[in-house]
């Protein structure tokens, strides 16, 4: 069976990675694919965020902390194409900037509010995604208003419920904020653990969760299709990342320990462009804005971008 990576390419078109291994020993392809056979999800997981990566892809994420957002290592690494598991060499070729992530947060992501921008991106320091397909994303203010997720161990868990801003399915659209309860667990590795039919194309980087709400893994890839009796669904395991978590919710500074801390917070005031998408040449261009935060002469902050932009 052919597997992908579920990036977000609800939007615009980045380049995919697929990838298979632990769980599922099988090779990987490039496609592009939200919760499948799920419902809406009305406001009953505000710390499910939606995450836009530049304004060309979609991720979906879980706010653990007031600044602190878990998703997949693919939604935040540059990787090579036609990656397979396990791995024969480094599939992961760089980070993007931390600030090209904007967090938002709502039911739809046409409507959900930007909150927060990228700080620092946090990784594990392997460069390979088999096993390793999870990532933290620091932010540059706090979130207030929403509780953060707990997060938990696999242990005992038999099923899981996902929540995600993904495809419902091969042929539906995505951006809406489902939710699907009851999936069981048909296999478990050390780092990862797959169920059947849940996810698709934006749901990438999204929580499965216990019973009681806590966040067990992290969707990071599924095939052959979203949907279909042969559909499975890999996850990451939390509990086996637990040390670097722990350290980036304790520290509050999202120093990493391997391969993508931070780089860099793109803040191009002055003359100088900032180093996250949107960075320009002008004065004050794609500089950080809002909560405060006034851009230079020239330039107005986008309130969806949380960023200066040059006035037109």
């Amino acid at each position: 069976m052919k597997y992908h990576l579920f990036f977000g390419l609800a939007l615009l078109s980045l380049p995919l990675v697929n990838c298979s291994s632990g769980a599922a020993d099988a090779e990987a392809q490039v496609t592009e694919d939200p919760i499948v056979g799920g419902t809406a999800d009305r406001a009953k997981d505000p710390a499910v965020v939606a995450i836009d990566i530049g304004g060309e892809g979609l991720c979906s994420g879980s706010l653990i902390g007031p600044r602190l957002v878990l998703t997949a290592r693919h939604c935040v690494s540059q990787t090579a194409e036609g990656v397979d598991c396990p791995a024969t060499s480094a599939q992961v070729q760089g980070e993007r900037p931390a600030d090209s992530f904007t967090i938002l947060v709502g039911d739809d992501f046409k409507s959900a509010r930007p909150v927060a921008l990228g700080q620092r991106v946090i990784v594990p320091s392997s460069d390979v995604l088999c096993d390793h397909d999870l990532a933290l994303i620091e932010l540059d203010r706090a979130v207030t208003g929403i509780t953060p997720l707990a997060l938990g161990s696999l242990t005992g868990v038999k099923a899981v419920r996902g929540v995600g801003f993904g495809k419902r399915g091969d042929s539906a659209s995505a951006g809406k904020k489902m939710t699907r309860s009851n999936v069981a667990i048909v296999a478990v590795s050390a780092a990862e653990f797959t169920v059947g039919v849940l996810s698709c194309n934006g749901d990438s980087g999204g929580p499965a969760l216990d019973a009681q709400g806590r966040v067990v893994g992290v969707v990071s890839r599924g095939g052959p299709n979203c949907d279909g009796p042969s559909s499975q669904n890999i996850y990451t395991r939390v509990d086996a990342f637990h040390a670097l978590i722990d350290q980036a919710l304790g520290t509050g500074t999202g120093a990493g320990t391997g391969a993508g801390a931070g780089t860099g917070t793109g803040a191009g005031t002055g003359a100088g462009a900032g180093t996250g998408a949107g960075a320009g040449t002008g004065a004050g261009v794609g500089a950080q804005c809002g909560a405060g935060k006034r851009c230079a002469n020239g330039t107005h902050c986008n309130p969806s971008r949380l960023r200066c932009e040059a006035s037109s």
